[in-house]
């Protein structure tokens, strides 16, 4: 959103106290950030109104004259000027020292120089004064320009002679919630109240019919209010130089008057108008109603698009006029030779314009206004507006009908409110009297004792302000939360009992962020494609009434593919990729009381990694363990949930609490991914469910006496599981087992078919002594029988 500080004085009728900088931060501290502020026009910064005191010829140079310049300064700048008409007593443009030009060269293409102190021929100069090429203000080089004597010296010159504008730039993200803001009114409005100056005056909503055979109907419940009016005896030539400009300062391009004044009217009050060729609605019968499914419509973009039954249209009987709320037909544009037109003024629901918008990816001024919420009262005002500037700047054109369909007036809205409360929940002590007199320069009426004042709402606020808090709110934006001083609380105040799950999550997002693993936010949606390829039944998903986007109809019954989708997309820059998501999963009957879960996805890749899993099921077992959990593992079945191959079920005191696997070729090609990914789900919810809060971390100093590596050689079955040969050397090897780890599975000669050799490091460390042999003769003894109780036999 752009905000012309030009056009809010327009509105104000009147100059502000302020500097344009000033305003800003008054605006980012009571209404909402503003992002920047810049000018447009030329770049006439340090150029200021002077008046030339004397003149003398340059005692080295003929064509030189060395002059003595009133340039508001505290004393009067020496200036040496080549320029022929220089004369005492003239008003000129000066550039003073630091002043950076663009003026055409000697070969006509731009240069660019900074005024200097300096000295010509031995005179010296501490400026220049300027002709108009010189400033980018026209093509003549002939002499200095002459200004009108009755400029002020030492004013810059951009403001005197009104040229370029001041524009505040602000995020639309800021004012989602203020409708009202996106009309330069709305900032005229606010700026008023933050510099207590007259407010702005109110639009006229005041709507008589006098149809002369003009009719709309609404026959589509997405429509609420539309005002139309048939102006004819208009040309469509180009605008006036002050429209554009504000215009252009609100970062529209001019198209020729008719337009123009539309798109001034949205720009100015928030309402979206359309014009319409009058030779296009020929019946004079408008219609809004529902498209018919594959109904075409050729619109201003220069695109035809295929309708859905949910788009709405603007219409002329079978044929359609425009795509109500988001872009208007090409067959019924205003051009060259329109003389009469049929001006559109409407309220639409906003979630219709939404998904109308999305739906065809038509991203205009119109839609986003409309999406915002619309009140119906803009309709007669913005046609008003739009009229009265048709009757400026097109002499003799006149308005043949007006007529409507809906209310022109929503219901007035009166909000109950003890003005105490203003100081009450903030920690202000202005009193009630200032809390009234704040609501009122914001535009509401307040009625009656401070106790219980009846706060009428204005029109234009109907959206946002619905409470007694939405009041202390104003109120207190009003005043300036920067003025509010931390005080000690005054009662006595606990901290609040643990959310043994939000510390679960905290915790566990240390410990994979520890391993190296970065934490990623996907989106919540999925495609019928992904649900195919997980293999989720169709009872299962949770599908969208109001899909964001076509192929995101179904809320995610995994993390995965989201996950998947961002290996493939960063695995392109970076040699190996590990990250996690804590987010949900939606399904029906998952989770506590509701349709979702809370879960942890993480995903391992790397180029030449041929095993991904392991990395995948250890960084699953570390964050376990960083909650105080001894897990395990198990096997588990394969092909579920996105699972290949090597699959094992993660273990917490015999409970599942989550898997890891290897994701499937099919959701690899889906999502993209030319190689392996292992990846591990960790149900949190249930794990705390299971366990409550987490144990508390107790600090394990390394030991500071050496460890000793154990080497073993199992063979055992095939059908023999890692994981129970892992639960036995763990459980076999006490407080002396520092760690083991997986050196290689071995098949083939001499071992028999269905046979391998499983070669696993056991370490062993002490605390606080070193290992003697008997010791670790001890702890080998006691590994061996309990893998040897699994069906194992040690070789070598």
């Amino acid at each position: 959103m752009r905000v012309s500080l030009s056009w809010i004085r327009r509105l104000l009728a009147a100059d502000l106290p302020v500097t344009d900088q000033e305003l800003c931060d008054r605006l980012s501290v009571h209404t909402c950030e503003i992002e920047a502020l810049h000018r447009t026009g030329p770049n006439l910064d340090r150029v200021v109104v002077g008046k030339v005191l004397t003149c003398a010829k340059h005692p080295s140079a003929d064509r030189l004259t060395c002059t003595t310049v009133d340039a508001g300064g505290p004393a009067p700048l020496k200036v040496v000027c080549g320029a022929p008409n220089v004369a005492v007593g003239q008003t000129v443009a000066v550039a003073t020292v630091g002043a950076t030009l663009t003026m055409p060269g000697k070969d006509g293409k731009p240069v660019t120089i900074t005024i200097k102190a300096a000295k010509l021929r031995g005179e010296p100069s501490e400026g220049m004064i300027c002709a108009e090429d010189e400033l980018g203000l026209g093509s003549s080089h002939d002499g200095i320009m002459v200004l009108s004597d009755a400029l002020q010296v030492g004013t810059p010159l951009a403001a005197a002679l009104g040229l370029g504008d001041a524009v505040l730039e602000v995020s639309n993200t800021a004012i989602t919630h203020r409708a009202d803001l996106w009309g330069q009114l709305g900032w005229a409005r606010e700026t008023a109240a933050i510099l207590s100056l007259p407010a702005p005056a109110v639009p006229d909503t005041s709507w008589s019919d006098d149809a002369q055979g003009w009719s709309v109907a609404i026959a589509d419940p997405g429509c609420r209010s539309y005002c139309g009016a048939v102006v004819e005896g208009v040309s469509n030539r180009e605008s006036p130089r002050w429209m554009r400009d504000l215009l252009e300062a609100a970062g529209v391009r001019p198209l020729g008057l008719l337009i123009d004044v539309t798109n001034f009217v949205m720009l100015e009050l928030g309402e979206p108008m359309h014009a319409f060729d009058a030779r296009a609605v020929s019946s004079r019968q408008v219609l809004v109603r529902a498209a018919r499914a594959g109904e075409r419509l050729a619109t201003l973009d220069g695109k035809e698009h295929e309708l859905a039954a949910d788009d709405m249209l603007i219409a002329h009987g079978e044929r359609g006029l425009a795509l109500a709320g988001v872009i208007g037909g090409s067959a019924s544009a205003v051009v060259a030779d329109t003389t009469a037109i049929v001006l559109e003024a409407a309220s639409f629901v906003p979630e219709r314009i939404r998904r109308t918008r999305m739906r065809h990816l038509i991203a205009t001024d119109s839609a986003a206004r409309f999406e915002k919420t619309v009140q119906p009262e803009l309709c007669p005002a913005a046609i008003h507006r739009a009229i009265a500037l048709l009757g400026e700047l097109c002499p003799g054109c006149r308005v043949t009908a007006r007529f409507h369909a809906g209310p022109v007036a929503g219901e007035a809205a009166v909000v109950p409110f003890d003005l105490a409360l203003a100081d009450t929940l903030t920690g202000f002590r202005d009193g009630p009297a200032a809390a009234r007199e704040r609501l009122v320069r914001l535009g509401f009426a307040v009625d009656g004792p401070d106790h219980a004042a009846a706060v009428r709402v204005p029109w234009w606020r109907r959206k946002d302000v619905s409470a007694d808090a939405d009041l202390v709110e104003e109120a207190g934006r009003l005043a300036g939360w920067s003025r509010l001083q931390p005080e000690v609380p005054r009662l006595p105040a606990a901290a609040p009992k643990g959310n043994p799950l939000r510390t679960a999550e905290h915790r566990l997002r240390d410990a994979l962020s520890a391993q190296g693993f970065d934490e990623v936010c996907t989106y919540v949606f999925a495609s019928p494609a992904w649900c195919d390829a997980l293999a989720v039944p169709v009872e299962a998903r949770v599908a969208l009434e109001h899909p964001p986007q076509p192929e995101w109809s179904f809320l995610r019954p995994s993390l995965l593919p989201g996950l998947l989708r961002a290996v493939a997309e960063n695995r392109k820059h970076l040699p190996a990729l590990a990250c996690y998501e804590i987010g949900k999963r939606y399904g029906p009957g998952i989770g506590r009381g509701c349709d979702e879960e809370l879960i942890v996805t993480g995903v391992v890749a790397a180029a030449a990694d041929k095993a991904p899993f392991f990395a995948a099921r250890d960084a699953a077992l570390a964050g376990l363990a960083a909650l105080g959990h001894a897990a395990g593992f198990r096997p588990a079945e394969p092909g579920v949930d996105g699972t290949a191959g090597r699959c094992v079920e993660l273990l917490v005191a015999g409970t599942v609490v989550g898997m890891a696997s290897e994701a499937p070729r099919r959701l690899r090609d889906l999502a993209g991914c030319p190689e392996r990914v292992g990846w591990f789900r960790i149900d949190l919810e249930r794990l705390v469910a299971k366990s409550g809060e987490p144990a508390p971390v107790r600090l394990a100093m390394p030991s500071r006496f050496q460890s000793v590596g154990n080497d073993f050689t199992w063979e055992c079955d095939e059908a023999l599981a890692y994981g129970s040969l892992e639960r036995a050397v763990r459980k076999a090897g006490g407080q002396l087992l520092a760690g083991q780890e997986l050196v290689g599975i071995y098949r083939g000669a001499p071992y028999a078919a269905g046979r391998k050799a499983v070669t696993v490091t056991v370490t062993l460390q002490s605390q606080d002594k070193t290992l003697e042999e008997a010791d670790i003769q001890s702890v080998r003894e006691r590994i061996i029988a309990a893998v040897g109780a699994t069906g194992a036999v040690l070789r070598g």
